[in-house]
């Protein structure tokens, strides 16, 4: 690949979702409008992925990035458990821009650690491609570390030419970036207060004061 930036097109055109399945598949780094911001992302399974990621962002090679699935069966093969939470609450929750941990499973790659961040995005488009993919995609912000997320999809090729394969298209402005929720723990805590409203959601885990 020649990693030119080339702007493919919105997410929601089949034409630019088909170029954007090719580039993923065979271990690609692109640029990716999400139900939150746009994502710098590649499959699970491509460890040179991951690296190039790092490197994109200037962070070290153990850093642990969210991953986004399209179905809880999806999010099951990846996690050995729901922690504290259940598969209920979750369902109630998702798709949504809620990114919650949970103990990794053994399908999980060496760099995940032992908790993994994942959620099932509210975008339709995005979470068709994740399925006919096979498999979750790494998501994380398109940013150098230290430095605000990017949100002009120009901005980023002029940024990020000759780093990543692919940059898809869409309605990012304005939106704000996940809420975390830790649930491997005894009771649920809220790492990061983001555009989902934890203590709204009805159910039987809430975050601790």
């Amino acid at each position: 690949m020649t990693h030119d930036a080339s702007i493919a097109g919105a997410i929601d055109d089949p034409g630019a979702a088909d170029v954007l399945h090719a580039v993923l598949a065979h271990g690609g780094v692109a640029v990716v409008p999400t139900d939150t911001l746009y994502g710098l992302s590649c499959v699970i399974s491509s460890e040179e992925g991951v690296r190039r990621i790092s490197a994109i962002k200037r962070a070290p090679n153990d850093r642990r990035y969210i991953l986004l699935a399209s179905s809880l069966e999806m999010v099951e093969r990846y996690v050995a458990s729901f922690g504290c939470g259940s598969r209920a609450l979750l369902e109630a929750a998702w798709p949504a821009p809620l990114s919650v941990i949970l103990p990794s499973g053994a399908a999980c790659p060496a760099w995940a650690g032992p908790t993994v961040a994942v959620r099932i995005p509210a975008l339709e488009p995005l979470c068709e491609l994740i399925e006919r993919l096979g498999e979750p995609i790494v998501s994380t912000s398109v940013n150098r570390t230290g430095t605000a997320p990017m949100t002009d999809a120009h901005e980023i090729r002029s940024e990020l030419r000759g780093e990543v394969d692919l940059i898809v298209t869409g309605p990012v402005d304005g939106r704000t970036a996940s809420t975390i929720v830790d649930l491997s723990g005894e009771e649920p805590r809220v790492l990061r207060d983001g555009s989902y409203d934890w203590d709204a959601l009805a159910g039987d885990a809430k975050p601790s004061k």
